[in-house]
């Protein structure tokens, strides 16, 4: 524990170093700055039918840090290229950011809080998230030959199906 706010202190540790200029903490602070597109998420009604509400500008900072940073896709790949290379973990402790159970049946999820995700023999290294109205992710291969980043309206953020549009965006990027 540093006694320094988490805001501060991810942005000394992870966002600096990686040259991330246009992700904030936005706190209670409702509006996503810049160039945006618009967040709905799909709300039954109480009559039972299905509408879709504009949270665009909604305050979700409930869940303190998930989901309480905004970022754009160019620094999500700052991100990625930049751990990947070493410099947010020092490089003697790479190992450990790939470094995913092998005792647990299953497990898909590494020290470093990447998810592994193989398709016709290639590894990516996928971390997603999610606020209502959105979804985005970053995915790479260990050497980074191969990167994505998307950011997409979710108007089903909270579903636990799988997102058509997100799963054709992943799978045109692997192939």
């Amino acid at each position: 524990m540093t006694g320094r706010p988490y805001a501060s202190e991810a942005t000394r540790l992870v966002l600096a170093p990686a040259g991330m200029r246009d992700t904030y903490f936005p706190g209670t602070d409702p509006r996503i700055r810049g160039p945006h597109n618009l967040g709905y998420q799909r709300v039954e009604r109480a009559d039972g039918t299905t509408g879709f509400l504009d949270v665009t500008e909604w305050n979700q900072a409930d869940r303190f840090a998930a989901g309480d940073m905004i970022s754009t896709t160019a620094d999500l790949e700052r991100l990625i290229t930049a751990l990947f290379q070493g410099r947010i973990v020092p490089k003697s402790r790479m190992k450990e950011v790939f470094a995913v159970p092998t005792d647990v049946t299953g497990a898909s999820y590494s020290a470093g809080g990447l998810q592994r995700f193989e398709t016709e023999g290639t590894v990516y290294w996928v971390k997603s998230g999610g606020r209502y109205g959105y979804s985005s992710a970053i995915a790479a291969t260990k050497d980074l030959s191969r990167t994505v980043a998307y950011s997409v309206n979710a108007t089903d953020a909270k579903s636990a199906d799988a997102n058509p549009v997100v799963t054709g965006i992943i799978m045109a990027a692997v192939k």
